[in-house]
């Protein structure tokens, strides 16, 4: 576990970068005649330019910020609730398909949704947020992270608009892309991975499946996570300031204004197409496709 958590510290400086550029509301055009106007050349057009522009403004403060709840997260999958993705995973891979396994299913997928909902407002408010979260200050992290709605009504987080609806589409494809590998190779191959001979003439559609996978990957999940993304950290009922932690005037890129808010799933994707352009929509392709071999 020590060296899971040590290699998701390593990597997250990326990841928050990931996040953030995934956020930033960079539009084609100017939107909205009262928001000052973007200076594109200032723009970060890669996530090696955010994670540059993250390390230049703000440092290592800057590079680590929201890792404390994304630590609390893996650990929470690991080792407090670790059943349900277990489950799905091994009885998807390896399991007869049978009513029990259909039933653990069933009640591991919500599971997982949920609780990607709430990971997905808690890590990426934390990582685009201006305030400062305190690490050992519960409340007062949760009064940077939620709005005053939030706080008094928790269950407000699963009603934002289209972000249950992003995050159950994400869990659903994960789980079904498993169960139809597991038809198309693992059952089919399994009886011929221990004779090299056997294997040696599948290397070519093995080959193919993974390209193909990286490819799905890539097409269907990130512009799922970004639209996850966009939707988290939308408040309820106060606006939250986001972006870079640098004053407003200086802000990596304007604030969507409420009559702007994405107001769904489709919305929020037509919307960024629409103002920003089908690149914005898959931005970290690349690493949606490369992390998602690992589960699909």
């Amino acid at each position: 576990m020590i060296y899971i958590l040590i290699i998701v510290t390593l990597l997250f400086p990326l990841k928050g970068a990931l996040i953030r550029w995934r956020a930033n509301f960079t539009p084609k055009v100017q939107p909205v005649p009262e928001l000052p106007l973007v200076d594109d050349a200032s723009q970060p057009r890669s996530l090696l330019g955010m994670l540059q522009r993250v390390n230049a403004e703000e440092g290592i403060d800057g590079l680590y910020k929201g890792i404390l709840p994304t630590l609390g997260f893996v650990l929470f999958w690991k080792q407090v609730m670790p059943l349900p993705s277990i489950a799905v995973i091994g009885y998807l891979h390896f399991g007869v398909y049978d009513q029990n396994a259909v039933l653990i299913i069933a009640i591991a997928s919500p599971i997982k949704i949920i609780a990607t909902v709430i990971e997905a407002v808690f890590v990426n408010r934390a990582v685009t947020t201006r305030e400062d979260i305190p690490s050992f200050s519960l409340r007062r992290a949760l009064d940077a992270l939620l709005s005053s709605t939030e706080r008094r009504h928790p269950y407000r987080i699963f009603i934002i608009l289209g972000l249950l609806a992003a995050c159950t589409s994400w869990v659903l494809y994960i789980v079904g892309t498993i169960g139809a590998r597991h038809f198309l190779f693992v059952k089919q191959f399994s009886s011929t991975f221990g004779d090299w001979e056997n294997v040696k003439p599948l290397l070519p559609l093995l080959v193919g499946a993974v390209i193909f996978s990286f490819i799905l990957n890539a097409l269907v999940l990130t512009p799922l996570e970004v639209i996850m993304v966009r939707l988290s950290i939308q408040a309820k009922a106060t606006p939250v300031t986001l972006l870079l932690d640098t004053p407003p005037a200086e802000a990596v890129g304007p604030i969507r204004i409420d009559k702007d808010e994405y107001t769904g799933l489709i919305s929020c994707a037509r919307l960024v197409i629409q103002e920003e352009g089908w690149g914005a929509l898959y931005r970290g392709w690349w690493w949606t496709g490369f992390r998602g071999l690992l589960f699909i």
